[in-house]
């Protein structure tokens, strides 16, 4: 799989694996250990989701009809997404609620005038990671830790500027069959990709659980 992984790099022309989320602030042994899992879980998820644009139900279902211009547009999201993520210059933060965005039903986000710093609060240590899913929970729950670095990353600026259009998994489906220009820009539709791709695979929820 390493292998594979640095042969992507090359073909994609991003820069070596690094280790991500560098600093860590007011986090635990715990959570940054558990923050560290989450980072290199979602380098790995955009990576793969790179090489799955095409025309095919995963990409459909999140995007619209896959065409030229939004095949570039999500795979050089996704790019600047790997690439941040493998940047020294990666912060996780801890936040408790109330502090900061962090209410009751937060588990991430960011500030765009502290680029790169992802505030954590204490509901994201609840969420799935990728192995703890279930077909159900894939398709109805909140989403893994891994997909919410994704969400939360894609919104900085220098990275793909994403806004949050919509949030859940059935309003931005909807979204991509009435307005899949907009999906382009949101970031759920990216998280929600990165997963089900790692997921269920090219063909959706009806096709193979390839993780």
């Amino acid at each position: 799989m390493k292998l594979l992984r640095l042969a992507l790099c090359g073909v994609l022309g991003l820069p070596p694996m690094t280790a991500s989320a560098e600093t860590f602030d007011r986090c635990t042994k715990t959570e940054t250990g558990q923050i560290i899992a989450a980072f290199e879980r979602a380098e790995r998820l955009a990576l793969t989701a790179t090489t799955a644009i095409g025309p095919n139900p995963t990409f459909n279902r999140w995007f619209g009809p896959h065409t030229k211009k939004s095949g570039e547009a999500v795979r050089a999201n996704l790019k600047a997404m790997v690439k941040a993520l493998r940047s020294d210059r990666m912060t996780a933060a801890c936040k408790n609620i109330g502090q900061g965005l962090c209410a009751d039903d937060t588990f991430a986000f960011v500030e765009l005038a502290t680029p790169l710093t992802v505030n954590l609060c204490p509901n994201f240590f609840t969420m799935d990671t990728m192995k703890q899913l279930t077909p159900e929970s894939a398709l109805f729950g909140n989403g893994t830790r891994a997909g919410t670095i994704i969400h939360e990353v894609s919104h900085f600026t220098e990275v793909s500027g994403t806004e949050d259009i919509c949030y859940s998994r059935e309003e931005c489906a909807a979204m991509a069959v009435t307005h899949p220009e907009d999906t382009l820009i949101n970031a759920d539709s990216y998280q929600y990709f990165v997963e089900d791709v790692t997921f269920f695979g090219l063909h959706g929820a009806n096709g193979t659980n390839n993780d």
